[in-house]
């Protein structure tokens, strides 16, 4: 079974807070036994450590971030609509007198109107622009 990136950054935090908890007590047992060069070692153990972690961190934040802009590029439907339309699709298509639309035969409208759209502006038939602007 392959490992997820999830269960690899768990894996690297447990390690980590492990190695920092054997490091702790190393610096408290090279502090009470007035050992400088076992707190040294300790010490510098635990920045290395809390630098790592914050490595682990960052890249757990930046695995975060793309897992959640492919759950939002998944959440776009078969239409190819995004996020903001599919919500403007489902406010602005009203139901039919008696029959309630899905949300997808909303989509499907809405996919079908700006497809239409793009075509009539393609051929001129549509022209949206607010008329000549004249300047003098």
């Amino acid at each position: 079974m392959s490992w997820s990136y999830s269960d690899i950054v768990n894996y690297q935090r447990e390690r980590l807070e492990q190695e920092r908890a054997e490091s702790l007590a190393m610096l408290e047992s090279g502090r009470l036994n007035e050992d400088a060069a076992l707190v040294n070692t300790a010490s510098d153990a635990l920045l290395r450590i809390d630098r790592d972690a914050a490595q682990v961190q960052r890249y757990a934040a930046n695995l975060a971030r793309q897992e959640q802009q492919q759950q939002y590029a998944a959440a776009s439907n078969k239409f190819g609509l995004t996020r903001s339309e599919q919500e403007i699709a489902e406010a602005a298509i009203p139901d039919r007198d008696d029959v309630r639309l899905t949300k997808e035969q909303k989509h499907e409208a809405y996919y079908l109107n700006k497809q239409k759209l793009a075509r009539m502006r393609a051929s001129g038939e549509y022209d949206d622009s607010q008329g000549k602007v004249f300047r003098s």
